[in-house]
């Protein structure tokens, strides 16, 4: 294999893999465990995510960032803490939704986000992108009518995770020409302003008491090894995908990105019927092909608007994962330099 191909395929796997793990270890840690840590989860990948820039900055890897100041703190904090809430709401409805299930339904975000651009920013919608939303609502109620384990509180919090993603997306892309954010300097602010926010609110929600007593008894050690491993790799993913989301769009292009992100779906989806115990059924199969179809054909129509469109314009955005990259930069960004 020659090394121009090396050099394309590594970060792409690199950024496929680290998105993978990053939704099933969610996923472990918030519904295979006694106690359901959102906030604790959302701190420790906060932390993870900062401590790792910070070390990858002082030892010369490519991770620059802009250094915290009181400015743009306070115009980026309300972008931060809708973030935060659409990832607690995310964390939410995984708890309750299986992998598949959950992937299905995040489609809908699109339809919200494409929708909301268009009532913000005069942003068209095309004919194919109909085409799109129409196979996502179809999947999603496929999905709902062959759920073997339906659950009301996870609709209900995939619902509000979908309008809250809706709502970030749209407010980050309004206040991020103000300040002019590039490369990694959203994900530092965000993580940076919303740590603090998720230990507080860890503290305040959480039952760190019962935590705390049933984790002592000896009986519960091996448990508690496991959520702090999972809660590890979770600080560790969330870094990864932060580092790995630039590095794949800098040695492909962003129309390969976009497409990567569409097909990594389906092997989520895949590997999460394989490692977790909710029942498979014909349905639920289809629903995933289907969402993953909708996936392809809506990334598809956005890379044709952009071509169409002249230098700069405002177009629809790339799907929405759980990724925190995905939710934090675009990847016409991608190509500038940062500012430290």
């Amino acid at each position: 294999m020659s090394s121009s191909v090396l050099q394309t395929a590594i970060p792409i796997l690199a950024y496929c893999g680290s998105s993978i793990t990053m939704t099933l270890v969610n996923k472990l840690v918030l519904s295979s465990f006694q106690f359901h840590m959102v906030f604790f989860m959302l701190a420790a990948q906060a932390f993870g995510s900062v401590a790792l820039m910070v070390l990858a900055n002082r030892v010369g890897l490519n991770v620059k960032y802009r250094a915290m100041n009181k400015r743009d703190a306070r115009t980026w904090f309300p972008v931060a803490c809708s973030q935060a809430l659409m990832l607690y709401t995310g964390g939410k409805a995984l708890e309750y939704l299986n992998v598949p299930l959950f992937t299905v339904f995040k489609n809908l975000t699109i339809i919200a986000v494409a929708y909301g651009e268009k009532w913000v920013f005069k942003a068209a919608v095309t004919s194919l992108m109909l085409v799109s939303f129409g196979m996502m609502v179809m999947s999603s109620m496929v999905g709902a009518w062959n759920d073997m384990t339906f659950n009301g509180w996870g609709y209900f919090w995939m619902s509000t995770n979908c309008l809250a993603s809706a709502t970030f997306v749209i407010h980050m892309r309004k206040v991020i020409k103000q300040v002019n954010f590039q490369d990694f300097d959203t994900v530092y602010f965000n993580n940076l302003l919303t740590l603090p926010l998720y230990v507080v609110l860890s503290l305040v929600q959480e039952d760190w008491s019962g935590f705390v007593d049933y984790y002592s008894d000896k009986a519960n050690a091996v448990e508690l090894n496991s959520f702090a491993r999972g809660i590890f790799i979770s600080g560790i993913a969330a870094f990864a995908i932060s580092y790995c989301s630039p590095w794949c769009l800098r040695t492909t292009s962003s129309t390969t990105y976009s497409m990567i992100g569409a097909l990594n779906k389906l092997p989520i989806a895949l590997f999460a019927m394989m490692w977790f115990p909710d029942p498979v059924t014909a349905g639920g199969v289809m629903a995933v092909l289907l969402g993953f179809g909708a996936g392809l054909v809506y990334t598809h129509a956005k890379n044709v608007q952009k071509q169409a469109q002249p230098s700069g314009s405002q177009v629809l955005p790339p799907p929405i994962s759980m990724d925190r990259l995905d939710q934090t930069e675009r990847p016409d960004q991608a190509e500038h330099p940062s500012n430290k």
